[in-house]
């Protein structure tokens, strides 16, 4: 971060040209926090987050009153997803999983996932934590985690070296963009949320690590290896489509084996 004749400036964590200040916002009541914007790329971040120790302190923050509809949600379009392009057979990691909520959904309709959180305890996915050095994976879930990250390109690109393809969700920042105080996915009473992305911006992400992005014009993602057909994903990753088409999908759960697993002491 720099100051020039009178202006503040700071390098873009993204596309590493330089971001200039933004805006300014009171962040958990007290914290006076600076906003960078990048002309190039569109992203938008906070000042180097040094409030993060305090507003992790509750984990899954109060106001997130969201939490158990949109797991229920994300599992079924996750579902759907797993059937229409990848194999459903196969190893699952729930990146910034929460209390592993989404995790014990998926394992309950019979995908092998696995949890991993630096910030939160595991509750509901107990025994099927997971470790970042693990690869193998078929693919990644980050629901709502991006915009935690201080230095995203580097922690996606750990993501992707775990299966090679991520799926997320983020709010895309709207054009203009908004200020703190008129858009609430700034999260300013948690301040968690500390990254947020454009559609530019997360092109510009895909193109450095070479990836291919696809998006239900919403804020449902998925960075990919794969060659997936873009009018596919965008079509079965809507919510009015994904539903109803995941009732129809089963898979054996995997409840009564790890009912057995934890209770013959693993």
């Amino acid at each position: 971060m720099r100051t020039e004749n009178g202006g503040t400036f700071m390098t873009c964590k993204i596309c590493q040209r330089e971001m200039s200040l933004f805006a300014t916002a009171t962040i958990l009541g007290r914290h006076d926090v600076k906003y960078y914007r990048c002309s190039e790329c569109e992203f938008v971040c906070t000042e180097e987050p040094y409030w993060l120790e305090e507003a992790y302190a509750q984990p899954v923050s109060r106001s997130d009153v969201g939490l158990v509809s949109r797991n229920l949600l994300y599992a079924r379009v996750t579902k759907v997803l797993l059937f229409s392009f990848f194999d459903r057979g196969g190893r699952f990691l729930d990146y910034g999983g929460g209390y592993g909520l989404f995790a014990r959904i998926m394992r309950d309709s019979g995908f092998d996932f696995y949890w991993y959180d630096a910030h939160c305890a595991n509750l509901f996915a107990e025994g099927f934590e997971a470790s970042m050095d693990a690869d193998g994976y078929e693919l990644v879930t980050a629901f709502e985690v991006v915009e935690h990250l201080p230095d995203p390109l580097r922690e996606i690109r750990e993501v992707i070296g775990c299966a090679g393809s991520v799926l997320f969700s983020t709010r895309p920042i709207p054009a203009g963009p908004p200020l703190p105080g008129s858009w609430w996915y700034y999260g300013l009473d948690h301040g968690q949320h500390v990254a947020f992305y454009s559609r530019k911006t997360l092109n510009v992400i895909a193109d450095l690590l070479g990836l291919s992005f696809h998006t239900n014009g919403r804020s449902l993602h998925l960075l990919t290896r794969r060659q997936i057909n873009p009018l596919a994903y965008r079509c079965l990753s809507r919510y009015k489509v994904a539903l109803p088409l995941s009732l129809l999908l089963h898979k054996r759960s995997l409840q009564g084996g790890d009912y057995s697993w934890i209770a013959g002491g693993h």
